[in-house]
């Protein structure tokens, strides 16, 4: 038997506070924000709606840990471990005012150059609840948002958005999310790497048409299982997964 901490420790990005102004879309996990969309202050602004997000503006003292200690002592080590894995640094906070939802930005304004990771209190509260692993499902939620930065400092969004939609956008960074599963779970072979596919399973939608369509239910959980693949069985590097990944939301229809 392995205990929580044992599961979601791996590695840092630190769990930061800041300030800001974020939009994002409460009914969605895993939006992303334009560069523009978190700022120093809270005063709402003007941005193209290119992703169908709704404004919620957030002030310095909205953002800050889980609120059980010792569980974002864990959860830091592993966002250590996704930074190493994506080759990203961004900062990441908690916020009450985010709801069930999580979201990524380039934008700086938690202090970290390769943007921002903002994680609703209440998303991690419901996931929390959950039977399995419920610690794991955090972490794969953070996988996704922190596959979104990744996407941000390479580019991948202006190559995969189309026509404003962000579908395989959001299936490259649930591939992307997988791939670090898969990577765990060469490291730690009783890590229950299959979370990762249940809890992108759970956010799937129906919205066909929408710009901020993310994929279906079974959409998310067999992008997850692809980039498993290219981490645990292929052995891809994470730059070489990068492009499988492009290649994977590439084929999936709008």
């Amino acid at each position: 038997m392995i205990n929580r901490r044992k599961f979601i420790q791996s590695g840092t990005c630190a769990i930061c506070s800041g300030a800001g102004n974020a939009i994002a879309e409460p009914d969605y996990h895993g939006c992303i924000l334009a560069g523009t969309e978190i700022a120093e202050r809270i005063e709402p602004q003007e941005t193209p709606r290119i992703y169908g997000l709704a404004e919620v503006p957030i002030s310095r003292g909205d953002l800050h840990g889980s609120g059980d200690a010792t569980f974002d002592r864990a959860l830091s080590v592993t966002l250590l471990k996704l930074s190493e894995t994506f080759s990203v640094l961004p900062g990441f906070a908690f916020s009450e005012r985010i709801r069930l939802n999580a979201f990524a930005s380039s934008n700086q304004a938690l202090g970290r150059d390769d943007g921002s990771v903002v994680f609703g209190n209440p998303l991690y509260r419901e996931i929390m609840t959950r039977r399995e692993h419920p610690e794991v499902g955090i972490v794969a939620v953070c996988a996704h948002e922190f596959g979104h930065i990744a996407q941000f400092k390479r580019g991948i969004h202006r190559i995969l958005i189309s026509e404003k939609r962000v579908k395989r956008l959001e299936l490259h960074a649930d591939f992307l999310a997988g791939y670090f599963a898969g990577k765990r779970k060469l490291e730690m072979p009783e890590f229950p790497a299959a979370i990762f596919a249940t809890t992108q399973y759970s956010f799937g939608d129906d919205n066909y048409g929408s710009v901020s369509h993310h994929g279906t239910s079974t959409e998310r959980g067999e992008a997850v299982v692809a980039g498993f693949n290219s981490a645990y069985r292929e052995r891809e590097s994470f730059a070489t997964a990068l492009e499988t990944g492009i290649r994977y939301a590439q084929q999936v229809p709008l």
